[in-house]
């Protein structure tokens, strides 16, 4: 089976989003959050109001959506569907052709993130905290996969959602219970992976009854306060439980790092948490994690010298520890960083460019993408038809995804 890979995406509703807490967190900050979340060059929020708030009516046409029929729109638009100019999108009725290549499928793979875990009231009238119950995003985005499956029998998408989850905040009986529900009759192995995708359509929808191999990983989101190694003694013990499961069990993480974010904690936290260097005593403890830092460490905020830190950071893990690996998602959102990341990569030594070429991962973080990207396809093809060498390309898109996902081939 050939497949592509989009390894970082979303599906979510506006019922997901701690939007109150967002707020709250941006007009706490001042100054220092009109900068991090508004003047940030290239990022999102001053995006969204150009052209007349295009961006933002695009954005908002996808996410008034289901999940299911998100992943059809997504499908949909890979065809080619929404093109009015003539021109032709990368999908098929037998699998999509891209980079010169015929594949079978489609794989992506919504990361669902854990909004409620430590959700607070606003100062507002209206002060209770919202609840955002894990096993509702749970239900949601399982329910939108089978719905998916139900609709499309035929169709060429493969879906396989991450869970997200806060184990700190939520303790280490909540954390034990969800990898045990949600990752009941997990295997790494691809027909498995596929087997539990094109089962999807028969759950009944009972939340606590969950299919087996529900889903394919974990996301952990530090900007809403999820610590990689806390010091409280509590919280460190459902971390490391989160992580002695995901190492035993091969099951891989995703985890933001970039400096923006959806933020709902203070700017100064978010960075701390969000740096890469904090996963040093994590893998030094589990040294055989499979680990995935999305953004690949970019910086939109500081001194210009310092923006590649992070990125420098996750390269010395990737020579230290062989589950290290980094997707580019949002990032290909201004095609010119296909550039940026070509030079990093021309830059290294040859053995430090052979690793890092092996790591890295293909990612749109659609829907957040709409905010400077005008749709999923242009986001592919902005990439396919980038800078970036054939072999990267290819390895990027298919062969290190399949890796990271389903371990090295045999």
């Amino acid at each position: 089976m050939r497949l592509l890979y989009d390894v970082h995406c979303h599906t979510m509703t506006l019922a997901r989003p701690a939007i109150g807490r967002f707020v709250d967190a941006f007009l706490k900050g001042g100054l220092e959050s009109l900068y991090s979340q508004v003047a940030a060059p290239g990022y999102l929020l001053s995006s969204l109001t150009k052209n007349g708030g295009e961006a933002m009516r695009n954005l908002l046409a996808v996410v008034e959506n289901d999940p299911a029929a998100l992943l059809e729109l997504v499908e949909d638009d890979l065809s080619g569907a929404f093109l009015t100019d003539g021109s032709t999108g990368v999908m098929g009725k037998a699998g999509p052709r891209l980079l010169g290549e015929d594949w079978d499928f489609w794989l992506a793979c919504p990361l669902v993130m854990d909004f409620g875990a430590r959700s607070v009231g606003v100062s507002a009238y209206y002060s209770s905290p919202p609840r955002k119950d894990l096993e509702e995003a749970a239900r949601e985005i399982l329910s939108g996969v089978g719905g998916y499956r139900r609709a499309r029998p035929d169709g060429r998408l493969i879906v396989r959602p991450f869970l997200g989850i806060d184990p700190g905040a939520r303790g280490a009986a909540a954390t034990e219970a969800a990898l045990s529900r949600y990752f009941s009759g997990y295997s790494r192995r691809l027909p498995a992976q596929v087997a539990a995708f094109r089962s999807s359509a028969r759950w009944k929808g009972d939340p606590r009854k969950p299919p087996r191999g529900s889903f394919a990983g974990v996301k952990l989101y530090p900007p809403l306060g999820f610590d990689p190694w806390p010091s409280d003694g509590a919280e460190l013990d459902a971390t490391r439980l989160l992580y002695a499961f995901c190492e035993r069990r091969g099951v891989p993480l995703v985890v933001h790092c970039d400096d923006q974010g959806y933020r709902t904690i203070a700017l100064e936290r978010a960075l701390h948490l969000s740096d890469p260097d904090r996963w040093l005593p994590v893998l030094a403890a589990y040294p055989r994690l499979v680990v995935d830092f999305a953004h690949f460490g970019e910086r939109y905020l500081g001194r210009m010298k310092s923006r590649g830190d992070w990125t420098a950071s996750i390269v010395r893990l990737m020579e230290r520890y062989p589950g290290v690996y980094a997707d580019v998602a949002f990032n290909g959102s201004d095609p010119a960083y296909y550039s940026k990341l070509e030079r990093l990569v021309a830059g290294l030594t040859s053995g430090d460019a052979e690793t890092v070429r092996a790591r890295l991962l293909f990612g749109t973080d659609f829907v957040i993408s709409l905010a400077k990207s005008r749709s999923y396809l242009d986001y592919v093809l902005d990439f396919a038809g980038g800078p970036l060498d054939a072999a990267l390309k290819r390895a990027m898109i298919s062969d290190n995804p399949s890796a990271f996902l389903f371990g090295p081939s045999p």
